[in-house]
């Protein structure tokens, strides 16, 4: 009896050692999530109600992050013309649905000399906006 309670002691402390680390393996740029930021002040209530939603939920507001400023880049110069696209004013929810499963998705962006590069979401550490993330994770 003191082995089986052991072992399950051990396995469970395994698993959410095994948990805890990919999730602390997210790192964030401190200069997209200024960037950012306001994007997610706005999804979770403004600015008062995101800081309190942020301290009660460090692990989520980490990977909500990630998916605001690090779930795809912007590729610069494709275009011969046009202005610098500056990539806090992408809201990239927008694009969502053109993401691909296991190819980077090229997007345009009308009037900017760059474009927007959607990672693959088999590359993807989180998106809040698949209802099948928990199944295919």
């Amino acid at each position: 009896m003191k082995l089986n309670k052991f072992l399950l002691l051990f396995f469970v402390l395994i698993l959410s050692k095994i948990g805890w680390s990919q999730d602390s393996e997210i790192k964030l740029n401190a200069e997209k999530v200024q960037k950012f930021t306001p994007y997610l002040e706005f999804r979770f209530g403004g600015p008062v109600a995101f800081k309190k939603w942020k301290e009660e939920n460090k692990i989520l507001y980490t990977k909500e992050m990630w998916y605001y400023s690090e779930s795809f880049y912007v590729k610069r110069n494709v275009g011969a013309t046009g202005e610098v696209l500056d990539e806090s004013i992408i809201d990239i929810t927008r694009f969502e649905n053109q993401r691909k499963q296991n190819e980077e998705v090229v997007i345009p962006m009308p009037t900017f000399k760059d474009a927007i590069v959607l990672l693959p979401k088999s590359k993807l550490l989180y998106n809040p906006y698949d209802t099948n993330w928990n199944k295919n994770k």
